[in-house]
C-alpha cells in the first residue's frame, strides 16, 4: 500500500503515514516531539494539500515539499512563508469544508488550533445545555437557558452579581438540580450514572476569596486531582509535578494552601483541574481577588492554556475590562438567559 505521507532526511525515509485527511500531518507533529531532528532539514511528500495543510507544514517547520495534488489556494501560504515546494497536478480548489472555513484573516497559530479542534486533538470536550432552568426555593435564576460550546473553545459569560453566572457553573458541575432542560457534556449527561462515575472530566476554580484553614500543601491539593485512580505513587508524583510545572506552581509544592496568595491559588488549582486530565474548565471570578500583576499573570497562562492543551473552557465574571485581552467569545447574562 502507498503511503499518504513520507518524510525523509538525506534521502532516507524516516517517517511514513497512512492515515487520510490532515492526520498524518498531525502523526507527524507527534514524531517530531520525539525526535532530535530539526524540521527544516526533512522533505515532506504528501498525496494532496489544500490551504489547511500547508498552513500545518508550515507550523511544523518544514520548508520543502513535494505534493500530487495541489491547490491554488495552498500556493499564497507556502510563498509567503518561503516553502520551497513542488507538484504534480494543480487544481483551483479542494472539495473540503475545512478549506472554506479557514480565513485569510487567521495567523499560521490561529490556523492551527482551529484544525487542531476540527480533528479532535484537544483536551476539550463539548458542552450542550439544553433550555435548562433552575429555581433555588420558589425563585426562577435560570430560565429555559440553551448554550452550545465546541470541543475545545473557550467562552467568557459576563454578569452583574446575582444574574446567576455562579448557579450556571453549578448547574454544569451537577451540584444543582434542574427544574427543566439537560446538559450534555461529552457523551455524559449530567446527573446520570454515567456522568457521575466521570464527573472529573469537569475541572472547578472557585472564587479564592473563599477561605479555608486545612492544614494541606499545595502539592496535596494538586493530588486530589488524581482521585481514585489507580496510579503508583512514583506515577502520581510525575503527573503531580508535570502538571505544576505547567502551571509555573511547583516551586509551592510543600507550601501550605491557605498561605498562598489569590493568584498562586488560581495557578495550583488549575493545575489540580489538568492533572485530573479535566476536558472542561470552570472558572468562577477568577480575577476577583487580584491585583494587576496577578491578573496580567493568570490570563497569559489562561492564553497558554488554551493554544496547547486546549480544553474548554467558561469563565463567569462581572468584570469585562480583562475580557478583550484573551480575545475570547464572550456572552453577557441577564434574568438568568443568555444575550
Amino acid at each position: 500500500m502507498e503511503h499518504s505521507l513520507i518524510v525523509s532526511l538525506n534521502n532516507e525515509t524516516v517517517f511514513t503515514s497512512d492515515q487520510h485527511w490532515l492526520y498524518p500531518l498531525f502523526e507527524l507533529e507527534d514524531f517530531l516531539g520525539k525526535i532530535k531532528i530539526s524540521a527544516d532539514v526533512l522533505f515532506l511528500r504528501d498525496k494532496i494539500a489544500g490551504k489547511a495543510a500547508a498552513s500545518l507544514i508550515v507550523y511544523l517547520g518544514i520548508k520543502r515539499c513535494h505534493i500530487e495534488l495541489l491547490s491554488e489556494r495552498a500556493i499564497p501560504v507556502f510563498k509567503s512563508h518561503g516553502i520551497e515546494f513542488s507538484y504534480d497536478r494543480l487544481v483551483d480548489h479542494i472539495q473540503c469544508r475545512t478549506e472554506d472555513l479557514l480565513t485569510d484573516r487567521m495567523s499560521i497559530a490561529e490556523s492551527y488550533l482551529f484544525l487542531r479542534k476540527r480533528a479532535g486533538r484537544v483536551l476539550g470536550f463539548p458542552v450542550k445545555i439544553k433550555d435548562i432552568s433552575v429555581k433555588i426555593g420558589a425563585k426562577l435564576i435560570i430560565d429555559q437557558l440553551n448554550l452550545d460550546i465546541g470541543r475545545g473553545e473557550q467562552l467568557i459569560i459576563h454578569g452583574a452579581n446575582g444574574s446567576g453566572k455562579t448557579t450556571l457553573l453549578r448547574s454544569i458541575l451537577g451540584l444543582n438540580s434542574l427544574s427543566g432542560g439537560q446538559i450534555i457534556i461529552g457523551d455524559y449527561v449530567v446527573g446520570s450514572e454515567a456522568w457521575k462515575e466521570n464527573r472529573s472530566i469537569v475541572g472547578y476554580v472557585h472564587q479564592e476569596h473563599i477561605k479555608n484553614d486545612f492544614p494541606v500543601s499545595a502539592g496535596e491539593v494538586v493530588r486530589i486531582g488524581l482521585g481514585k485512580s489507580s496510579v503508583s505513587r512514583v506515577e502520581a508524583e510525575y503527573k503531580v509535578e508535570l502538571a505544576m510545572r505547567r502551571t509555573g506552581s511547583f516551586h509551592l509544592f510543600k507550601q501550605l494552601y491557605n498561605t498562598l496568595s489569590g493568584g498562586e491559588k488560581q495557578r495550583v488549582s488549575l493545575a489540580r483541574c489538568l492533572c485530573q486530565n479535566a476536558g472542561v474548565f470552570l472558572l468562577d471570578e477568577p480575577t476577583s481577588y487580584l491585583d494587576k500583576q496577578g491578573k496580567d499573570d493568570l490570563l497569559l497562562l489562561l492564553h497558554e492554556l488554551s493554544q496547547n492543551e486546549a480544553p474548554t473552557m467558561i469563565i463567569v465574571s462581572h468584570e469585562l475590562q480583562w475580557a478583550e485581552q484573551l480575545n475570547w467569545t464572550y456572552m453577557e447574562m441577564k434574568g438568568g438567559r443568555l444575550c
